[in-house]
């Protein structure tokens, strides 16, 4: 017999709405968090303060809780700071939650409760992201962090990752973490059925055909191997639309650097920023095909919304991408390149890998079908033995 029994969930994310910040994780929360509300659960997000948000705000069922702190990682890193940090670890120890879920390792709250877990009575659960301070040229700056992780890992009641055999999972591998379960993102595909808008004519696109490219102005995104590959296709027949938010980002600005190359090739690049949800959801209607050189993810969003629409990708091995139907892998500019341009000559193939991708996201990778993925984890750690947690001693991750 089905367990319809009413939970008690806490989720923590680093923001989330009406906080514009936080893009995919904000996105994927919130998706999650209602999904669970509409099932008739009682569902509280806490989050970083936001002036745009009411105290004892409610959104779509969901009971938001915010404090002011901020910096992105724990003071072994970058720091936190803010007056609220002793008020969430209050918080933490204090809830009655069911389910404790963070969202996303290297980030404030995650950091605050691994100094609590010993204290708190609630099932808990990290959603663990892909680890993006183990690749790149960050992984030197978190050695110290990712060296105490795995103390904190084994103390969760379970360790969720979007992709297998991904960074996150390897990590926890080698550490004998084996508590973990494979949970996908998903999107809703009905907000891709009517277009808000026509995107081709409402900002003056004439080419034939349209390349699409949607993530905020991180460098990680890689928007530089987009563009140098859009040059190299040295096609006139093709305009490139890049989208997202322009964002702090270091050691170089990403969006003065897309800038720059917009402006070196010409009306045939469009540079959007801050266009709204309903005009990104026209532009993968309008596109041809998506194409991400992102170096680092979990489970991309923007994938399943190229997939949603029925359009190929041309991507970067990142996440789980190479697991997806519907696109081509490459491993250089030049190859990006080069397969987009064969695919733009080969309307027949294009049709036929967006319908391969269209048909996996609808199977696999709705909303509804993910959220009942985490009901499932969570009503599982509940019937089971709560696992040990020793103490901390205070020190965070």
């Amino acid at each position: 017999m089905t367990d319809t029994k009413s939970l008690r969930i806490l989720h923590t994310v680093a923001h989330y709405p009406p906080a514009l910040a936080g893009g995919g994780a904000t996105h994927v929360v919130r998706c999650i968090s209602e999904g669970l509300a509409r099932r008739g659960h009682a569902v509280t997000v806490a989050t970083a303060y936001s002036p745009d948000r009411p105290e004892n705000y409610v959104l779509n069922g969901v009971t938001v809780r915010q404090f002011r702190v901020h910096g992105m990682f724990q003071q072994s890193v970058l720091g936190l700071r803010g007056e609220d940090i002793k008020a969430f670890c209050r918080f933490l120890r204090e809830n009655e939650a069911d389910i404790l879920m963070n969202y996303a390792a290297q980030t404030w709250h995650t950091d605050l409760t691994c100094q609590c877990l010993p204290n708190l009575r609630a099932r808990t659960v990290l959603v663990a992201c892909g680890y993006s301070g183990l690749v790149g040229w960050r992984r030197p700056l978190y050695w110290g962090y990712f060296r105490r992780l795995p103390r904190y890992l084994g103390q969760y009641d379970a360790v969720v990752y979007h992709a297998k055999g991904y960074h996150d999972e390897r990590f926890g591998a080698r550490h004998g973490i084996g508590h973990f379960r494979i949970i996908p993102n998903g999107i809703d595909s009905a907000e891709f059925s009517h277009p808000a808008v026509d995107f081709r004519a409402h900002y003056g696109i004439k080419t034939p055909h349209m390349l699409l490219t949607v993530g905020d102005h991180y460098r990680n995104k890689g928007h530089d191997r987009v563009l140098d590959s859009f040059v190299r296709m040295n096609r006139p027949d093709a305009t490139l639309v890049v989208i997202g938010r322009r964002m702090a980002s270091w050691p170089r600005d990403c969006w003065a650097g897309c800038h720059r190359a917009a402006h070196r090739i010409g009306p045939r690049v469009l540079l959007l920023d801050q266009a709204p949800r309903s005009h990104v959801v026209a532009a993968y209607k309008a596109a041809d095909l998506y194409l991400s050189g992102s170096h680092v993810e979990a489970f991309p969003l923007v994938i399943l919304e190229s997939m949603a629409v029925g359009i190929p990708f041309v991507a970067f091995p990142a996440g789980n991408i190479a697991d997806l139907p519907g696109g081509v892998l490459v491993t250089s500019e030049r190859a990006m390149a080069e397969a987009a341009a064969r695919l733009l000559d080969d309307a027949d193939r294009r049709g036929r890998m967006g319908v391969d991708g269209l048909r996996a996201q609808r199977e696999q990778y709705e909303w509804k079908t993910v959220v009942g993925q985490y009901e499932a984890l969570y009503r599982d750690l509940l019937a089971a033995p709560k696992r040990i947690r020793a103490d901390t001693n205070g020190s965070g991750a």
